[in-house]
C-alpha cells in the first residue's frame, strides 16, 4: 500500500492511495477461497477522488514482488462512476453495472522494501484441555494441534521507499498517465503474511494500516474475534467444533512505526483515531461461502489532528450477491426502541405502500376491491405469557391501519390450524386469535383451513387443497415471527407460509406423509408472496424457540423486504447462520432465485443469540417423523398450553406421561402457575438439559 503525490500530465500534483494484494488459498476463513485484488483513489482538483478497483480470484497480468521491489499489473481496471464500492460479483454480472466504467490500466512501480522483526499473533491453547474435549477426542485433538504448528496471524511489515512508479489508464483514445513523486512524498508498507487458521468458530478480524509519509509514520492495528459458532456437518466439522473450544481468536496489536523505529504498544499506549471519511473506495469481496471480506480506503486523524489515509479490511456477515436471479431488492432491517417507529421505517425504506399501489392498478380493480390477505404466526402459541411464539398482534393491526389509511377495504388475516388442534380444545384460528387480541376492526380473519377447494400442485403436494381467499388473493403478505426451530434451524416467512397449508394436523399430512420442505415451496410457487415482514422486536432463540421460549431476547428489529427469499437471506444472517444451513432456503432459491440484496439499516448479528444444535434436525427427522405414532405422541406430552386450551382425550396413559415431562416443560414454558421451581435454580436446569 502506497500514500503520497503523483502527477498528472499536465503537471498538478494530487494526493493518491493504491493498495493491492495477492492472497492465498484459506485466507482468513479457511474456506478453500482466494481473493487478489488492486485499489486506487486520486484526489481531484474539487475535493473529491476518482475511484479505481479489481477484484477477482486470480489476477492475470499482476506481479508483486515485496523482497525484490517489483509491482506491475497491466490489463483491465474499473473506475467506481457513482458511489464508492465494487464487488466481485457486480465485475461478473451479465448486464454490466452502471455505476462502474472499464479502462485499461498499466501500472508499473519499482520500491525498495525494509523488512522489520516478524510479528507473531498466536491463537493460544486454553488451560485446561482435557476438560473441554470429551476424551473418545482427546488424543486426536492433540494430534492435530501438534501437526497445525502456531495457529494465528505471523507478518512480516515492511517501510516501502518508491524510486520510480507510473499509472497509465486508458479508454479507447483517451490516455491519462500518472507519476509517482518519489523522496519524501510517497511512502508506503508491504507484508509478506501467513494466517494458519481453520474454519470453525468463524473468525472475525479486523485490520487497518495508516500512512503518513511527512512523519514517515505507519500504524498498523489487528483486532480479532470470534464471528460466528455455528456449524452445518455434525460430522464433518466435529474435530473444528472441539478445536474451537480450546483455541482464543481474540487478540490485538498495536504496532508503531516511525523511521527506522517500530515498537509494538500495550494497550493503554494505542493511539486512536477520529474516522473522517470511510467511503473513499470498497472493495467487497463477496465470492466467499462464509462472508464478505471487504478493503477499503478511508482518511482518519489522531489527536493532534494529523491525517491519515488507511487501508481498513473488515468483514460484514452479510452476503449480498444475487444466486439463479437478476433481480435487486431492498431488505430494511430497522433497529429501534419503539415497535411501531420501527415498523414504519421498514415500510417507508422498502416502498412498501408504492409496490401495493403497483399491484392494484395492475389488477384493474376498484380499491376497495382489492384483496389483501396478511398471514401472522400465531397457530404455535401456547400462551400469552410468551409473546415469542407468535406475530405482535399491535404490529399485524398497524399495517392493517396504514392499508386501510389508503383506501383499502378488503383486507384479511390468515391462519390455518396446527397439529395443536388435534390435542386441545379451542386451537380454532378465530378464538386463538381473539385470545392474543387481534380485535378484527377493519379486516376480517380467515381460518385457511376452511372453506376449501380442491387444486392440481406438483410434486408431493399433489392434489391438494387451498383456501378460497388465499387462492383468490391480490396482494398476500408474509408476517412471520423471528424463531429458531427445531427442523429447520429458523422459520422466518417462507417457513410461515408453511403455516398457510390447511390441514389441521400438520404432522400427518405434511412431516409424516409427505415433507415440509417441498410442499410449502410448491404452494408459494403457485401463490406467490408479495412483501415479506419478520417481527423480531421480541425473538426467541434457543433449541425449541419454535414452541418456546422462557429467556426471549430483545432484538429489537424489524425486517421487511418485496422479496421472501431476500427477507429471510436477512433474517437468517443475522442469527449468525448460513441461510442454505434450511432446506426451506436451499430450495427457495432453487425455485425462486435469491436476488442482489441491497441492506438498509443494522447489519449487525443478533447479540447473545442461541441458535439449534446441529443435532437436533437429523434426530427429529428421523426419530419423530418417520414414526407417526411415537412422534404425535411426544408432541402432544410435551406441548404445554394456558389452561383456556385443555385435552381433547385424557386419557391414564397420557396423564401419566405428562406427570414425568413435567420437570421438562417446566425449563422451557411460561408456565401459568406460579411458584413451581425457582428461578435460578430453573436457569441452571435450562443450560445443564441443553448441553
Amino acid at each position: 500500500m502506497l500514500r503520497g503525490k503523483v502527477v498528472s500530465d499536465g503537471g498538478a500534483l494530487r494526493n493518491f492511495f493504491f493498495f493491492s494484494g495477492i492472497h492465498d488459498k484459506d485466507f482468513p476463513w479457511g474456506d478453500g477461497e482466494i481473493f487478489w485484488d488492486i485499489g486506487f483513489v486520486i484526489e481531484k482538483g474539487d475535493g473529491g477522488w476518482e475511484r479505481y478497483g479489481l477484484t477477482d480470484r486470480i489476477i492475470e497480468k499482476l506481479e508483486l514482488d515485496v523482497e525484490k521491489g517489483v509491482y506491475r499489473y497491466d490489463g483491465p481496471i474499473y473506475q467506481v462512476i457513482e458511489g464508492y464500492a465494487v464487488s466481485k460479483s457486480d465485475l461478473e454480472k451479465p448486464t454490466f453495472p452502471d455505476h462502474l466504467r472499464k479502462k485499461h490500466a498499466k501500472i508499473e512501480i519499482r520500491f525498495t522494501a525494509k523488512p522489520y522483526p516478524i510479528v507473531d499473533l498466536p491463537f493460544p491453547v486454553v488451560h485446561n484441555v482435557e476438560k473441554l474435549v470429551p476424551r473418545p477426542f482427546l488424543d486426536k485433538v492433540k494430534e492435530i494441534l501438534r501437526g497445525l504448528g502456531a495457529l494465528g496471524l505471523h507478518l512480516t511489515p515492511h517501510r516501502v521507499r518508491v524510486s520510480q512508479g507510473q499509472v497509465t489508464l486508458q479508454e479507447e483514445a483517451t490516455v491519462e498517465t500518472y507519476t509517482l513523486k518519489t523522496n519524501q512524498q510517497t511512502m508506503g508498507e508491504a507484508e509478506i503474511s501467513t494466517l494458519k487458521n481453520f474454519q470453525w468458530p468463524t473468525l472475525y478480524y479486523n485490520y487497518f494500516c495508516a500512512l503518513d509519509p511527512r512523519s514517515e509514520h505507519i500504524y498498523v492495528k489487528v483486532r480479532s474475534d470470534v464471528f460466528r459458532k455455528n456449524r452445518t456437518d455434525i460430522l464433518k466439522d466435529k474435530m473444528e467444533q472441539l478445536l474451537g473450544k480450546i483455541i482464543s481468536r481474540t487478540v490485538s496489536m498495536d504496532l508503531d512505526i516511525r523511521g527506522d523505529q517500530w515498537k509494538r504498544l500495550s494497550g493503554d499506549e494505542a493511539i486512536s483515531f477520529k474516522m473522517l471519511d470511510e467511503n473513499l473506495l470498497e472493495i467487497n469481496n463477496d465470492h466467499f461461502p462464509t462472508g464478505t471480506f471487504q478493503r477499503r480506503v478511508v482518511a482518519m486523524a489522531d489527536a493532534e489532528g494529523k491525517l491519515f489515509y488507511a487501508l481498513e479490511e473488515d468483514m460484514d456477515p452479510h452476503i449480498l450477491r444475487s444466486i439463479h436471479s437478476d433481480k435487486v431488492v431492498k431488505v430494511a432491517a430497522i433497529r429501534d426502541k419503539d415497535k411501531f417507529s420501527a415498523l414504519k421505517k421498514v415500510l417507508e425504506a422498502t416502498d412498501f405502500l408504492g409496490k401495493l399501489d403497483q399491484v392494484w392498478k395492475r389488477s384493474g380493480k376498484e380499491k376497495e376491491d382489492f384483496a389483501i390477505i396478511v398471514k401472522p404466526n400465531f397457530m404455535f402459541m401456547y400462551s400469552t405469557l410468551d409473546p415469542t411464539t407468535y406475530t405482535d398482534p399491535e404490529l399485524v393491526e398497524s399495517l392493517i391501519d396504514r392499508m386501510h389509511e389508503q383506501g383499502y377495504r378488503n383486507l384479511a388475516v390468515g391462519e390455518a390450524r396446527s397439529t395443536y388442534g388435534a390435542f386441545f380444545t379451542n386451537r380454532e384460528v378465530k378464538t386463538v386469535a381473539d385470545y392474543i387480541g387481534l380485535t378484527g376492526k377493519n379486516y376480517r380473519i380467515v381460518d385457511l383451513s376452511e372453506d376449501l377447494e380442491e387444486y392440481p400442485y406438483a410434486g408431493k403436494l399433489g392434489k391438494h387443497y387451498v383456501n378460497r381467499e388465499w387462492r383468490n388473493a391480490d396482494f398476500r403478505i408474509s408476517f412471520a415471527k423471528n424463531k429458531t426451530h427445531a427442523y429447520a434451524y429458523y422459520t422466518l416467512t417462507i417457513k410461515n407460509i408453511y403455516g398457510a397449508l390447511p390441514m389441521e394436523d400438520k404432522f400427518r399430512e405434511y412431516h409424516h406423509e409427505r415433507d415440509i420442505f417441498s410442499t410449502t415451496i410448491e404452494f408459494i410457487r403457485h401463490f406467490p408472496v408479495h412483501f415479506a415482514l419478520i417481527d423480531a422486536f421480541k425473538s426467541a432463540d434457543g433449541p425449541f424457540g419454535v414452541f418456546t421460549d422462557k429467556h426471549p431476547n430483545n432484538t429489537r428489529t424489524i425486517i421487511g423486504s418485496e422479496d421472501i427469499v431476500a427477507a429471510d437471506w436477512i433474517g437468517a444472517e443475522k442469527m449468525g447462520l448460513d441461510p442454505m444451513i434450511s432446506d426451506y432456503m436451499n430450495q427457495a432459491v432453487e425455485a425462486f432465485g435469491k436476488p442482489e440484496i441491497q441492506l438498509l439499516g443494522d447489519r449487525a448479528i443478533y447479540p447473545n443469540w442461541e441458535n439449534v444444535p446441529d443435532v437436533f434436525p437429523p434426530f427429529l427427522f428421523k426419530g419423530m417423523d418417520k414414526h407417526y405414532y411415537f412422534g404425535n405422541l411426544i408432541y402432544s406430552v410435551f406441548a404445554y398450553m394456558d389452561p383456556k386450551f385443555q385435552y381433547k382425550n385424557p386419557d391414564l396413559a397420557k396423564k401419566f406421561l405428562r406427570l414425568l415431562a413435567e420437570p421438562i416443560t417446566d425449563l422451557y414454558f411460561q408456565k401459568i402457575k406460579k411458584g413451581t421451581f425457582d428461578p435460578e435454580l430453573n436457569q441452571k436446569l435450562y443450560e445443564l438439559f441443553n448441553r
